[in-house]
């Protein structure tokens, strides 16, 4: 009734202004959209064998150059179509019993990798800490968190190669449990690097385990022939699997670490859209406390390399680098629950197992209440 009332009382130009204006609006996106949507490359990816003579897909754009409607074709032709795919003809990946490992097909995909100013500027206000207006990105510090800026910049080719309909496993309830990144050089002159994604084959099946299998993607950042980062990353798909319980005993308990915090986090419900633009992980759980309800969680879930990446801000302000130094360098993660928002996080590093790395791991608990480690790893020399 008001509306009806409010719209008397406004001229018929007016009103008519007004909708023409939604409607351009609405049209101009959708045409600023079409016009950053990678149809041919994907239709090439997706639907056609690799080109001739090489056994790699190549994308023409970046992953930082994925638009909505790009994740929109790869929402209807990889993720529905495989679930519906799923429903009449069944999974395409068959565990037998006793089964401990799967070979899956090989698939692998190149593309360009460009990082600019406004990447480094958004993965600084990601990494901040509470009333920092931004991060220093120069010096030793800097050095180390541009290299890791850029392994969230090409996180999305996990994706492209989950969807992809050869590969029998289905995105829709995978998880990312584990990561290795290792850096093998600080800095590249060159402003375009080459990314080479890569999954499956014989020499790299997916293990069975208790909860499903579990698979490495792999992604090697190049600057010409040279190695700049090496990714490892793990997923974990649920599936009935046939193992035989374990009659094995427990192993005796291991000696417990000595950890030291060297500062916590906030993490608010707010936080994972400024990752979503930083590594273009636009996943409901991280997006919507409502959807994320709908996969079994109790609210909006944070990214796991976002809570490392503000972890990693903290070590190498306070140390410089630490073990790291001006080296080549790794660092690993193992994601052990999920981190439901808002939630403060304690960052603890100890003592690791070599003489140049140390352990770290993010827990709550710090008010008194029994610790929960949420994340944890590695870091040090290669």
């Amino acid at each position: 009734m008001l509306t009806s009332n409010i719209t008397r009382l406004l001229p018929t130009d007016t009103s008519r202004g007004l909708t023409q204006l939604g409607l351009g609006l609405v049209l101009s996106s959708s045409a600023y959209q079409l016009s950053h949507f990678h149809f041919r490359s994907l239709c090439r990816y997706f639907f056609t064998s690799p080109p001739r003579g090489s056994t790699a897909w190549q994308l023409d754009f970046a992953p930082s150059d994925v638009s909505w409607a790009d994740r929109t074709f790869l929402l209807v032709c990889g993720m529905v179509w495989k679930a519906v795919r799923a429903l009449v003809v069944g999974s395409g990946l068959k565990v037998r019993k006793a089964q401990e490992t799967v070979v899956l097909p090989r698939l692998d995909l190149t593309c360009p990798v460009e990082v600019e100013d406004g990447h480094v500027e958004m993965y600084a206000r990601a990494v901040a800490q509470g009333g920092q207006e931004g991060v220093e990105m120069g010096g030793e510090v800097g050095a180390m968190e541009r290299q890791f800026l850029l392994a969230a910049m090409t996180n999305q080719l996990m994706l492209l190669l989950v969807v992809h309909p050869k590969l029998p496993v289905s995105p829709l309830g995978g998880v990312n449990v584990r990561n290795r990144y290792e850096f093998h050089s600080l800095s590249s002159n060159s402003p375009t690097l080459t990314a080479h994604a890569y999954v499956g084959g014989k020499d790299d099946p997916a293990r069975v385990v208790k909860r499903g299998n579990e698979f490495d993607i792999h992604i090697d950042i190049l600057d010409a022939q040279q190695l700049i980062l090496r990714q490892t990353i793990t997923i974990l798909t649920p599936c009935k699997t046939h193992l035989a319980p374990t009659t094995t005993s427990a192993p005796p308990p291991t000696a417990t670490k000595q950890y030291a915090s060297i500062g916590s986090i906030h993490m608010t419900r707010s936080s994972p859209a400024l990752w979503c633009r930083v590594c273009g992980d636009y996943n409901p759980i991280h997006v919507s406390s409502t959807l994320a309800k709908l996969f079994g969680f109790r609210g909006k879930i944070a990214h796991g390399n976002h809570v490392v990446g503000k972890m990693l801000h903290l070590y190498a302000s306070q140390n410089g680098g630490g073990a790291v130094g001006k080296s080549r360098w790794w660092i690993e993660m193992q994601f052990k629950r999920p981190m439901v928002l808002p939630i403060a996080l304690d960052a603890q590093v100890g003592r690791g197992e070599g003489v140049e790395s140390q352990q770290w791991q993010r827990v709550t608990g710090g008010d008194g209440t029994e610790e929960k480690v949420y994340v944890l790893g590695g870091i040090g020399r290669l």
